[in-house]
């Protein structure tokens, strides 16, 4: 006899069974990286976006973040780079870094104005986008570094 085929259901069921929770529906963009950066005091496991499309699509889908769980950009050079809360649900803060992982500027992010336009500063070669909130509530603020753990 052979066995049922597993359908999404069943996977998310038997993942909540074991602790898992089913947050990301889909999951990470599938070229990215899973990484942990350094900021203050505090360890963030962030996935790193850098081809065209996962710049693109970034959090769309992401159902919700851990408390330290996060994806940083890395911003094409010479771009004026411009995000938008198009197909995400969850706030955001965002943190625009340069070269360097200094924090040039944070700003909130709303999902409720999905066509608002965010626009990077001058500089800014990363973008890290957190829970909204987390930023202030882990006293971390522009000037600050976010650095790759070591």
């Amino acid at each position: 006899m052979r066995p049922k085929p597993l359908t999404l259901a069943t996977l998310v069921w038997g993942l909540c069974l074991l602790g898992a929770h089913p947050r990301a529906i889909p999951s990470p963009p599938p070229s990215s990286i899973s990484l942990e950066l350094e900021a203050g005091e505090k360890t963030i496991e962030a996935w790193a976006a850098f081809s065209k499309e996962d710049l693109e699509k970034g959090l769309s889908g992401v159902l919700w973040l851990r408390e330290n769980e996060g994806m940083i950009f890395v911003l094409p050079k010479n771009v004026k780079a411009r995000f938008h809360m198009k197909g995400v649900t969850i706030p955001l803060s965002i943190a625009w870094l340069d070269r360097r992982g200094r924090i040039l500027k944070i700003e909130d992010m709303d999902p409720e104005q999905p066509e608002r336009i965010y626009e990077a500063p001058d500089r800014a070669r990363y973008a890290l986008e957190m829970n909204r909130g987390w930023f202030e509530r882990n006293d971390i603020k522009a000037g600050d570094r976010v650095r790759r753990k070591s």
